[in-house]
């Protein structure tokens, strides 16, 4: 079970996307988010360290990462919260899905998006430069 202590190591420093649910006993949608969750984990289980906290019992957790709605799920990646993708309150199997998958489909792009906006920024750099050049030569 993931803890304040053992947080830096297993989620920041892992390779291995992660997912963390927090809930609660008496929070009725929790209990829905924890079956919704529990119907598609086995198709990301091993794509994703994924892991159920009820905010009494990972309080201190709960507190670092600020949770203040319940069920919220939190996504990280490669050391960052993935905070386009995290749900806050109850989502439904299918939005979860949507979650692991952007966040998959993001860790997978990341470098290939990065290495066009840099081509890109280098092509305009360039068009810059010979549009300088051409008009202090037609001038």
């Amino acid at each position: 079970m993931l803890t304040v202590e053992t947080f830096e190591k297993t989620v920041i420093e892992e390779k291995k996307p992660t997912a963390l649910c927090f809930t609660a006993s008496w929070c009725s949608p929790s209990q829905t988010q924890i079956k919704d969750l529990e119907e598609i984990r086995g198709k990301y289980e091993d794509k994703f360290l994924i892991e159920v906290h009820d905010v009494e019992q990972s309080s201190d957790l709960a507190k670092m990462l600020k949770i203040n709605n319940l069920p919220t799920t939190l996504f990280f990646a490669e050391g960052e919260l993935q905070e386009q993708n995290c749900l806050y309150g109850y989502q439904d199997a299918n939005m979860l899905t949507d979650s692991f998958e952007c966040t998959l489909w993001e860790m997978e792009n990341k470098s290939t998006n990065s290495r066009y906006v840099w081509w890109i920024i280098g092509a305009l750099a360039l068009v810059a430069i010979l549009l300088s050049l051409y008009t202090n030569f037609s001038h």
